[in-house]
């Protein structure tokens, strides 16, 4: 389990915002952290920021296979420079969409949502390096889009939608299907409500049935905090029966 320590008392070159937050907000949290213990683990529902003093973060992610190592994302150091984790939970409102753990001993400062917002308000130079990291997952997400359209001659487009957007209603024709790549959305059945994730659907795929027959779709779907997704038309049906034949034989089943 993390530990608290004495800021106070330990000698640490911090950058000037940094020491004004913390003199501007007392309650955050310093903890120490041992070898391999997770700060955040991925799809847990949490909107702290982290920022690293001393040591160092690996993010990662689960692995694609049972068994398999896990898909190391990033190795983060204190020599580097102002390094913060967890940006994507709380700019999104979304799940987190990968686990953090420290290497060796690391120390970090705590952030609440309400931190934050005041370093948005306040602290120009804290607020660009989270919107910077942020731009930066985005990318990562683009590219993992560019190498499944190499991979599979798919060419959806491409949609960044925003908290509370309808992406279809439930009974609507379902003539495009959305393959969910970042973000949350809720699914509304009647009076049932099911909030998902990338990872929780099939390839990401929504509503991959009703798309394939033609048909309707069988929820109302509205986005939670913000998603980027892939969008595929009516003409990609047979492309999509192509490259996915598990989860179409799934899906018709």
């Amino acid at each position: 389990m993390p530990e608290p320590f004495d800021l106070a008392g330990t000698p640490l070159d911090l950058h000037p915002e940094i020491g004004q937050l913390l003199a501007s907000a007392p309650d955050i949290e310093a903890r120490v952290y041992r070898d391999g213990e997770f700060l955040v683990r991925e799809d847990e529902e949490s909107q702290e920021i982290f920022v690293l003093l001393t040591g160092g973060l690996v993010v990662e992610r689960a692995p694609a296979l049972p068994g398999g190592p896990p898909a190391v994302l990033a190795c983060l150091t204190a020599e580097d420079g102002v390094a913060i984790v967890g940006e994507m939970a709380y700019l999104g409102a979304l799940r987190r969409t990968a686990s953090v753990r420290s290497a060796g001993m690391s120390r970090v400062l705590r952030l609440e949502p309400a931190h934050i917002d005041r370093i948005i308000e306040g602290f120009p130079m804290l607020t660009r390096v989270i919107c910077m990291q942020f731009s930066r997952r985005l990318q990562e997400t683009l590219q993992s889009l560019s190498r499944l359209q190499a991979r599979f001659a798919l060419n959806p487009g491409r949609r960044m939608a925003q908290d509370g957007e309808v992406l279809f209603r439930q009974g609507e024709p379902a003539g495009e299907l959305h393959q969910l790549m970042a973000g949350a959305l809720r699914l509304e059945r009647g009076e049932g409500v099911e909030t998902v994730t990338p990872e929780s659907l099939p390839q990401g795929f929504v509503d991959l049935g009703a798309y394939l027959r033609g048909g309707t779709h069988g929820a109302t779907a509205t986005v939670d905090g913000m998603a980027f997704l892939a969008v595929l038309g009516a003409g990609d049906r047979e492309t999509v029966v192509r490259c996915f034949p598990d989860l179409v034989l799934k899906a018709m089943g």
